[in-house]
């Protein structure tokens, strides 16, 4: 990864920072009382006061229906969200589903646009690094769930030439190879039907019929 990677992951965090930063849940918020206790949801309707790590990989795990407000949840835990995301957090596609959930893309603009922003420096940041924190099939499904789309993710690496992103593309067949012999899909926590999960996949595994193999 070049320095320049690593500063545009950077601003596209601050950029998380300053759109989401100060949100809370409603004021009326109350959750799941059965998973989150009462000082958890306290805090979550508390701007601008750290969360724990785990309270926040939980909030993005969970169903919206544990939540009166999910959408106002997720974007409470965003700014730590996008940071553990990019640090190497497992379960990165079960994070991301939250954010599906949450029908960010619908938000309002700069909103939006933060959160692409983030993706797609993240995407980035891990074609480009020989050995990132996740591997890269695994963020390429993280990005591909938190936004119901393989397009963009596609497009990035399409347009990344080097070698550090097609030894990615190699590892990653291997990664796939069970799934691209099968109609099942690595999308394991894809928002959305099963139809639409399967249709990404043959998508993705258009686009790697094409692509010149790594040696």
């Amino acid at each position: 990864m070049t320095s320049a990677d690593g500063s545009a992951l950077a601003a596209a965090t601050a950029r998380v920072v300053n759109a989401f930063g100060g949100m809370t849940a409603q004021a009326d918020e109350t959750g799941c009382g059965r998973c989150f206790d009462e000082a958890e949801v306290e805090l979550l309707r508390t701007p601008g006061v750290p969360l724990p790590a785990d309270l926040v990989r939980r909030v993005a795990q969970k169903d919206p229906f544990h939540w009166d407000d999910q959408p106002a949840i997720i974007r409470r835990v965003l700014p730590q969200l996008v940071v553990m995301l990019a640090e190497g957090e497992d379960e990165s596609d079960l994070l991301a589903r939250g954010l599906a959930a949450a029908g960010w893309p619908t938000w309002p603009r700069e909103e939006a646009a933060a959160v692409t922003g983030s993706l797609d420096a993240w995407w980035t940041r891990t074609l480009r690094t020989k050995t990132p924190p996740v591997s890269a099939c695994a963020v390429f499904e993280s990005c591909a769930t938190a936004s119901s789309s393989v397009v963009p993710w596609l497009a990035r690496w399409e347009s990344e030439t080097g070698p550090t992103a097609r030894r990615h593309l190699a590892d990653s067949l291997g990664w796939w190879r069970e799934e691209l012999t099968s109609d099942d899909s690595p999308f394991t926590w894809w928002w959305g039907t099963e139809k639409e999960a399967r249709a990404a996949w043959h998508e993705v595994k258009r686009w790697l019929a094409g692509q010149p193999r790594a040696t």
